[in-house]
């Protein structure tokens, strides 16, 4: 096995010119789980850095995961240079580096080094197994994969993003539905929603490489719509309208710090006057968890904490929310997921959102596609204009494009 491993190794040598060389540690690796790269140096001048930066692309999506070393490396190795066996062949040194993915891609996927002169590997995400990576070819196709032994996570360095993934500059934010569903006092109805947020400032633009902290500025708008559509005329009942502002950013997730902030503000109305008026502003902080389980399903954990500026026209409306909207989402992203709300007011009244999706055609971004959709809703404050009136438990069906 050493033989092998080292005439691989010398093989890269020979037939690569860049200053460093990446192959992947497995074939086949699930979407949620961790990306193992084996890196190798190639040039004698060449230092190794405590960390590397890879970038991913495919299927109109783009990312840069850092690389941390499996093992912590000592000083002493950060400065090791490739030496010379008896014989004068080259003997370069390799080490093996792990990163995560935060993208669910379907189809090729290439991964190179950032800012470092490398060669270019290409994956395959198969759509049966969202998110699933295989290696089908490098830049040259003589190379061959190094296969090393890195099965124990002991010493395994965590995973430090310093930016969020490079998305588009408009996507998704909360899930988009339409569904339709018997109310025992309207007749049948329906609710929609709509949501996306926008990220002015491109990672890659000229502004943000200026001031790249400003490239993890989001605007977002939401709406959600209750629509009387069994009842004459087929009125809208009541909507709210949710513009904001944050701040977002990826953390490396050690111990029980979050993998994800969001800080930011939130305006909240109906769009109407008088005695139905009902308006809201609040300061929000959102940490979210992810916890990747078996098969590539993903739990993830994100309280919406609020803060209240002003709200006159709902003084009492922490007595029926709270202050903080517990949200989970649990499944993969090519199979059932399933999203749930709680709000428990500071008055004793609660309210509860289960929503269950399934995918019916190919996905088209992440997150986006068409799916089957299963709402379930019971308690206070199904619309702000009703905050403070309990709604019997609602079942509706519909589909959705965004979860």
């Amino acid at each position: 096995m050493a033989l092998v491993a080292s005439s691989t190794l010398q093989l890269l040598v020979a037939q690569a010119a860049e200053k460093w060389q990446i192959a992947s540690n497995s074939e086949v690796i699930q979407f949620g789980q961790k990306i193992t790269i084996n890196i190798v140096k190639l040039n004698e001048s060449s230092v190794w850095p405590n960390t590397f930066k890879m970038v991913l692309s495919g299927n109109g999506m783009s990312e840069e995961v850092i690389l941390a070393p499996v093992h912590a490396l000592p000083e002493s190795l950060t400065q090791a240079k490739p030496s010379e066996d008896y014989m004068g062949n080259i003997k370069p040194i390799y080490r093996a580096y792990i990163g995560q993915s935060i993208n669910n891609y379907a189809g090729i996927v290439r991964a190179e080094l950032a800012e470092l002169q490398s060669n270019r590997i290409m994956m395959l995400a198969p759509r049966e197994e969202a998110g699933a990576m295989q290696v089908i070819e490098t830049s040259d196709t003589t190379k061959p994969t190094i296969t090393i032994d890195s099965s124990s996570d002991s010493g395994v360095a965590k995973l430090l993003i310093a930016n969020p993934n490079n998305e588009p500059a408009l996507s998704a934010n909360e899930p988009m539905y339409f569904v339709m569903g018997k109310n025992s006092d309207k007749g049948t109805d329906a609710r929609f929603q709509l949501s996306f947020k926008y990220r002015p400032f491109d990672p890659k633009g000229s502004f943000a490489e200026y001031m790249p902290r400003l490239s993890n500025l989001y605007f977002a708008y939401t709406q959600t719509t209750l629509w009387d559509i069994g009842a004459e005329s087929g009125p809208f009942r009541d909507t709210s309208y949710r513009p904001s502002v944050f701040y977002r950013w990826v953390s490396d997730g050690k111990g029980l710090m979050p993998n994800e902030w969001r800080v930011g503000a939130e305006h909240e109305s109906n769009g109407q006057n008088g005695e139905s008026s009902r308006s809201l502003n609040a300061l929000i902080v959102r940490p979210t968890w992810h916890f990747d389980m078996n098969k590539g399903k993903r739990l993830s954990f994100y309280p919406k904490i609020q803060y209240f500026l002003n709200k006159e026209d709902n003084a009492d409306i922490q007595r029926y929310r709270g202050y903080v909207d517990w949200q989970f989402r649990y499944g993969r992203e090519d199979g059932l997921v399933f999203g749930e709300l709680f709000r428990s007011g500071t008055g004793g009244y609660y309210s509860n959102q289960l929503d269950v999706s399934y995918p019916i055609s190919d996905r088209i971004f992440a997150r986006t596609g068409t799916f089957l959709h299963l709402q379930l809703l019971s308690g206070y404050g199904e619309t702000l204009l009703d905050f403070d009136k309990k709604t019997d438990t609602q079942v509706r069906i519909g589909i959705s494009i965004a979860r």
